[in-house]
């Protein structure tokens, strides 16, 4: 048993024994100039026979890329990836213990065991490649909470069963209910923990930046309590934010402060996230929309462009379109992540975000680094292939019977730049008999075979 006490002695004797002055830190612009945001979960450099080499190559083919600043994902769903003294669980792992049902997880605790720090050989990685470099923590990760077994759980959430929101088999994805083993934000002690290892991660490695991310997953609190928990939230940003002005100030640079949440003011209310508040009280930075996991080009940013009168806004793309339950996916193509990033501009926004990026098959993950080049090139953009979709999930599909669809192309379609215009719609059953009517600036597109 542990406490938010002892979590939060710990973490102060560590920020006592900083030695290092303010001209050894990495020194980041004095306003918010990130044009492509690149989020790095961890548990993807987990393997066989890790290495500061082999961590780093995830990185450094980024170089030369529009990505300006990574956002390190430090754990694996709720492990730490690295040797932390707010959660120890890494130390009690015993190298020659019976294997997990999870090989990635043992192949990190054995990295850990033998000094290995993977913040520490990414943060290194991006130096080398010139990308800024961000923490990106999950507020209230959901992954394998039916499982109780399941390997990569913290101590807070294993030893604690208390904070959790309910202890049933209920799935996170059931939004409507709440009885889920999800920690619950109304207690302090969960708070303390999420302050004290994010404040650990800042002390402990030289970060430009930290993002909140509130998208893994948007629940914190009972339905019935979601009024009031989203003061209690801003209270936790609020207390976020004055560490990471404070340790700024102590290093003589300005540290970033980002949340990633989901993509409609409408979903954020609902969760308690307060983020024009936050936003009118200057306590964020950086508002990343995202849609989750799948790529939609459906994002409200026009709604937190207009909401928000301080913070820049950054439109998130997926790696997949579609998975279905079977778990065959269809991957975002450099065609359709061009087609968005153009789509994002033109409607205001101030960067891109790219989320599970190299989430693809091992043998595309080097050959995908060049998609990542002109991405916010807009003239590039401009002149390039794309491809604009639609795909079911958020709002527009799945539709039966009549449906119309409104999406918005900025290409000048009268400039001679491209050879040919199609539009394919997609049915999940026979559409011989459908009726389909498309077009283009007022022109009726005629169909052909492709």
């Amino acid at each position: 048993m542990r406490n938010s006490t002892a979590i939060l002695v710990m973490v102060a004797a560590s920020a006592t024994g900083i030695a290092a002055t303010a001209e050894q830190y990495h020194k980041t612009p004095p306003t918010v100039d990130y044009n492509c945001l690149f989020n790095h979960e961890l548990l993807i450099v987990c393997q066989k026979n890790m290495s500061p080499q082999s961590i780093g190559t995830f990185m450094e083919k980024l170089a030369g890329t529009d990505v300006d600043a990574v956002m390190c994902c430090p754990t694996m769903w709720r492990t730490n990836l690295f040797p932390s003294k707010v959660d120890s669980g890494w130390a009690s792992y015993k190298p020659d213990q019976q294997p997990s049902k999870f090989p990635r997880y043992d192949d990190a605790m054995r990295y850990l065991q033998s000094g290995g720090d993977p913040v520490k050989d990414t943060s290194e990685a991006c130096r080398r490649a010139g990308k800024d470099f961000f923490i990106s923590y999950r507020m209230n990760d959901h992954h394998y909470v039916t499982d109780l077994t399941w390997p990569t759980h913290n101590f807070i959430w294993r030893e604690h069963p208390e904070y959790w929101l309910g202890d049933t088999q209920t799935s996170p994805y059931e939004r409507d209910k709440d009885n889920v083993r999800l920690l619950n934000y109304m207690l302090p002690e969960v708070r303390d923990y999420y302050f004290s290892i994010i404040e650990e991660l800042c002390t402990n490695y030289d970060v430009d930046g930290v993002e909140l991310d509130f998208q893994r997953f948007p629940k914190f609190f009972h339905n019935d309590q979601v009024e009031e928990g989203a003061q209690v939230m801003t209270a936790f940003v609020r207390r976020i934010r004055d560490m990471v002005d404070e340790l700024g100030e102590q290093r003589g640079k300005s540290l970033r402060l980002c949340v990633r949440v989901p993509e409609s003011p409408a979903k954020c209310e609902k969760a308690g996230l307060n983020v024009f508040a936050w936003d009118a009280a200057k306590l964020v930075d950086m508002i990343n929309v995202s849609s989750f996991y799948i790529h939609t080009m459906e994002l409200d940013t026009e709604g937190f462009k207009a909401g928000a009168k301080h913070a820049k806004i950054y439109g998130e793309m997926n790696y997949i379109l579609y998975q279905n339950k079977d778990k065959r996916r269809r991957y975002t193509t450099f065609e359709i992540y061009r087609a968005s990033a153009f789509n994002l501009f033109y409607r205001g926004v101030d960067g891109l975000s790219l989320f599970n990026y190299d989430y693809v098959p091992t043998k595309h993950r080097e050959p995908m680094a060049a998609g990542l080049k002109g991405i916010t090139d807009i003239e590039f953009l401009k002149n390039t292939d794309k491809d604009y979709v639609v795909y079911p999930g958020f709002g527009t599909f799945p539709a039966t019977n009549e449906r119309e669809v409104e999406f918005i192309v900025p290409d000048d379609t009268a400039s001679g730049a491209f050879k040919r215009s199609l539009l394919r719609v997609e049915t999940q059953k026979p559409c011989e008999d459908l009726e389909i009517g498309a077009w283009l600036n007022e022109q009726r597109l005629q169909p052909c075979s492709h």
